[in-house]
């Protein structure tokens, strides 16, 4: 087993702070709750994210680093969905961790080794 990589601990935690986002954004800036499409966005998003995280981090492979940055598009163009920009602060936070993710993919491709030609 390969040794799993710094960028999928940190995408594990920043699925985390995704779905934990809905709840903590409202009490850190006095902010009234979110709503229920806001929380379920949340908890579906951070819950992918996460799940992904932690396959890469039992078995890290370049298709997973794909398919985060992939996610982390969808995560930029999450706030434009209907019913899911009714909190500004949830809309940005999923906008920054959007282009977190797509930053932590692109250090894990360019943290790769170039395989050799006998591989």
């Amino acid at each position: 087993m390969r040794e799993p990589r710094w960028q999928n601990w940190l995408g594990l935690l920043l699925g985390i702070s995704i779905i934990a986002a809905p709840w903590a954004i409202p009490e850190i800036f006095s902010r009234p709750p979110a709503s229920i499409m806001t929380d379920m966005t949340g908890l579906a998003a951070g819950s992918i994210v996460a799940g992904i995280s932690l396959l890469g981090v039992i078995d890290p492979k370049i298709w997973i680093d794909w398919l985060k940055f992939l996610l982390g598009f969808c995560l930029l163009l999450a706030p434009w969905l209907p019913h899911s920009n009714d909190d500004i602060f949830f809309a940005g936070s999923l906008v920054f961790a959007g282009m977190l993710l797509i930053v932590i993919s692109g250090l894990a491709f360019a943290s790769r080794r170039p395989r050799a030609r006998g591989d």
